[in-house]
């Protein structure tokens, strides 16, 4: 842009910025824009929480496009637009997301981590209790002339069982 003269900046800028009018900018064709397959035509359809994120994510791979198609064509006015509308559209995204994400909560299709953790401790360790108590309350029965020779058998069972949980805990860490 010159910095001779307001005038000079003033024919420059009408020189090298043209109006797009927003039917221009959707209907530039998008190279990373795929249609929808028949399979995912259904859930695009859906009035659920699921549909809406499907369609969101959707949107927001369509504002991307024309924001690739607006950077191509050195537009910077379509640019402009197209961020602006990337924008909005990731927000969208976000939204759909957590709307799915507390209707899976409430619907009970996930659980949130401290249920879990407070539903394993709870019969994990009652289970853990159960067997920590079964070497002494089986041996009499077990073998009746030498109980404690039952205790010991019974303890390495168990004792065997909580190794193995232990290598398995490693697994899945």
């Amino acid at each position: 842009m010159p910095l001779t003269s307001v005038s000079d900046a003033e024919r420059w800028k009408l020189a090298n910025q043209k109006r797009v009018s927003k039917t221009e900018i959707s209907s530039t064709p998008s190279k990373t824009f795929e249609p929808l397959k028949e399979s995912d035509a259904e859930s695009y359809k859906s009035k659920t929480s699921l549909g809406r994120l499907n369609r969101a994510k959707n949107a927001e791979v369509v504002a991307y496009s024309l924001v690739a198609s607006a950077a191509n064509n050195q537009n910077p006015v379509a640019m402009r637009a197209a961020v602006q509308g990337w924008g909005e559209a990731k927000k969208r995204v976000s939204e759909a997301e957590m709307e799915h994400a507390r209707y899976e909560e409430t619907t009970r299709q996930t659980i949130r981590m401290g249920e879990v953790k407070e539903f394993i401790s709870t019969w994990f360790g009652a289970i853990r209790n159960l067997m920590d108590a079964m070497p002494s309350s089986l041996s009499a029965r077990a073998n009746p002339s030498d109980p404690e020779c039952a205790k010991v058998a019974i303890q390495e069972g168990v004792d065997q069982i909580f190794v193995t949980i232990q290598k398995a805990e490693g697994e899945f860490k």
